[in-house]
């Protein structure tokens, strides 16, 4: 997949799947976390900001949470 300016969809995930690697193999040690924690956590830590705010957004739209309603249905405040 291609862009008008170049830049390249599968680059990006490379590069992604580099920093997620690189950051797996620094919490490999870590007690307590099984390995898709360990994933989960690696994927956070490598992200950025926007990519993490991207993460969470999805999370909650998956779980039916997205909006303020949504959630005090659950009784979220």
């Amino acid at each position: 997949m291609f862009a008008l300016d170049g830049w390249r969809y599968g680059d990006y995930v490379y590069a992604v799947e580099k920093k997620i690697a690189r950051m797996l193999r620094k919490i490999r040690d870590v007690p307590g976390l099984s390995e898709h924690e360990q994933h989960l956590f690696a994927r956070s830590l490598a992200a950025t900001p926007d990519e993490r705010w991207r993460l969470h957004e999805n999370y909650l739209r998956s779980h039916g949470l997205y909006t303020r309603s949504d959630r005090k249905k659950y009784g979220f405040k």
